[in-house]
């Protein structure tokens, strides 16, 4: 049994990062570890109100919720509650038995808490759910241009262009916040990343100091075994997400009208009226709860993942396979190496709509399409990513980091 203190920015599941974040907690003190969880926002999720647990709260709102702009703004770069917080926490855990994992600090913890982990002598481990240790903006994406970004952090490059998703001065803030981070040690040093998939570990290679310490760990898929879907007999493919730029929605739209494909776009957002005007035909469902999303997917004959950006794990695909649904796939996207082309689905150059199109039609032949799902279904559940197996490489990495330190990769283990 050891102590576990997990950082993470929100105390209930706002998105997948906190999803993780608790699921994995909760799962952590019912195999007998001490947590401790340390976030910033409520309310505290009910899940972590468990034997095991302790939740420490700071009882903030995140930057997006904070009425006080000045506040947020500076808080945002450097958080001194939290520091002094988590620095009172951590003196006192033990020296011998503690691990700090930190899953999210972007959205309200701030680089604060990264030179307190590091001064702690803690073994600590920090999960890339997104780039924001590596890339101001998150994402190592232009956004008003729609490509990805060479640039190092705070590089002449990165300064000189303007790749935030809302305005120019949202640029100049992350830069701020970045170097206060950086001037305070950086983001990476003393502490091994967690990457979810070898993609996101490959896009990361060249922003990270030599001698960085990566450790794979693919996030948990909460998905129940159903059979696969019969996707023959289903006409639309699907999309399920942000309707935004960096997700490529606009291009899926466009695609599937030049492959005269049906389509249907879960979720909502910038992109909306790019969709409908590209594909008057489509249908936008809006949000969906969890349940009705599934009952999209089964209906479906084919996920469409049209991401532009590197996206980091990629869980509606493993969601689809899971459900015996083919998925097709930006070949720059950490979910294309789920893909066996033509096997279980198909990759498509990211950003090209024309192959994304030529792909759409390869789906017109019903008997190829049910072989497919069936393989996609098959493959997956010889080696599913269920909580229990993520709990069991968490738990090896800890063990690793206790006994022995993280200066060295720990071997992952076969998929």
């Amino acid at each position: 049994m050891s102590t576990i203190v997990i950082l993470c920015d929100h105390a209930h599941p706002s998105g997948g990062l906190a999803k993780v974040a608790i699921a994995s907690a909760v799962g952590l003190a019912g195999r007998g570890h001490r947590v401790q969880f340390f976030t910033a926002v409520p309310p505290i999720d009910p899940a972590l109100l468990t034997d095991g647990i302790t939740v420490h709260c700071l009882e903030q709102p995140d930057l997006k919720g904070n009425a006080d702009r000045v506040q947020a703004a500076l808080r945002g770069i450097w958080n001194r509650e939290a520091a002094r917080a988590l620095e009172g926490l951590l003196g006192t855990c033990p020296a011998n038995d503690t691990v700090v994992h930190i899953h999210g600090w972007a959205k309200a913890l701030s680089p604060s808490v990264f030179p307190v982990c590091r001064k702690s002598g803690l073994p600590v481990l920090l999960t890339l759910h997104d780039y924001f240790p590596l890339c101001p903006n998150g994402a190592f994406f232009v956004f008003p241009e729609g490509v990805n970004c060479p640039h190092r952090a705070l590089s002449a490059g990165c300064l000189a262009t303007d790749c935030d998703a809302r305005a120019r001065h949202h640029k100049w803030w992350r830069a701020a916040r970045h170097a206060a981070g950086a001037l305070a040690g950086g983001f990476t040093g003393g502490m091994a990343l967690v990457t979810l998939s070898d993609r996101q570990r490959a896009v990361i290679a060249s922003h990270l100091p030599p001698g960085t310490v990566t450790l794979p760990i693919p996030n948990p898929v909460e998905v129940e075994d159903h059979g696969p879907a019969p996707v023959a007999a289903n006409r639309q493919v699907l999309f399920v997400g942000r309707l935004s730029r960096e997700k490529g929605a606009a291009l899926m739209a466009g695609a599937a009208a030049q492959a005269g494909c049906p389509v249907r776009f879960v979720g909502d957002g910038d992109e909306a009226d790019a969709v409908r005007r590209l594909n008057p035909e489509a249908e936008l469902a809006g949000w969906l709860p969890p349940d009705a999303v599934l009952e999209e997917m089964r209906r479906a004959r084919a996920l469409v993942v049209p991401s532009l950006w590197y996206e980091t794990f990629g869980l509606a695909a493993y969601e689809a396979l899971a459900n015996g649904v083919p998925v097709i796939v930006s070949d720059n996207c950490a979910a294309a190496e789920a893909v066996l082309p033509g096997e279980n689905g198909f990759l498509f150059r990211s950003g090209d709509a024309a192959d994304l199109a030529r792909c759409l039609k390869q789906l017109s032949q019903d008997a190829e399409v049910e072989r497919m799902g069936r393989n996609a279904y098959d493959r997956y559940w010889r080696a599913p990513f269920t909580l229990d197996r993520h709990l069991d490489r968490v738990e090896e990495v800890y063990r690793t980091a206790l006994s022995s330190g993280l200066s060295h990769p720990v071997r992952a283990r076969a998929p």
